[in-house]
């Protein structure tokens, strides 16, 4: 059975209410999602200009910069023939209008000489609203 149409719309005007108090929107979430999932495949195709378009201007985080972060992922795409990365089970916790944390695990595979390696770890990664849409900030 359906619930009345009234019940429907209480409804809504609960889950509104509880995004109005929560500061975020599910296109922030998504945005947030399509952010990390562009992560896993600048990752898995060893893209390094998309990989530091996801990064926000002049990140700073853990006394590296966004030099030293992009070459270090330059570095790891150079010591593998093959890799790919696969993010889930994430939480996002919206800190305020422009910030937010990403907590996921991911499964990094690696193939050197003919043998595939596996790293399963768990990350919190920083977020950043910009005009350009949300970066990352930090946590790499």
């Amino acid at each position: 059975m359906f619930p009345p149409p009234g019940g429907r719309t209480r409804h809504a005007l609960i889950l509104l209410f509880i995004l109005l108090l929560t500061g975020c929107s599910y296109s922030d979430k998504q945005d947030i999602h399509n952010l990390l999932d562009a992560r896993d495949l600048a990752v898995s195709n060893h893209d390094i200009n998309s990989y530091a378009l996801l990064l926000i201007q002049d990140y700073q985080d853990q006394n590296q910069s966004e030099f030293e972060v992009v070459n270090n992922i330059s570095k790891l795409f150079g010591q593998f023939d093959e890799i790919h990365m696969q993010s889930s089970n994430r939480v996002i916790r919206f800190l305020d209008d422009t910030h937010a944390q990403c907590e996921q695990s991911y499964l990094l595979r690696v193939k050197a000489d003919n043998q595939w390696r596996k790293i399963s770890q768990r990350e919190r990664i920083e977020l950043t609203h910009t005009v350009d849409g949300w970066k990352i900030s930090g946590g790499l």
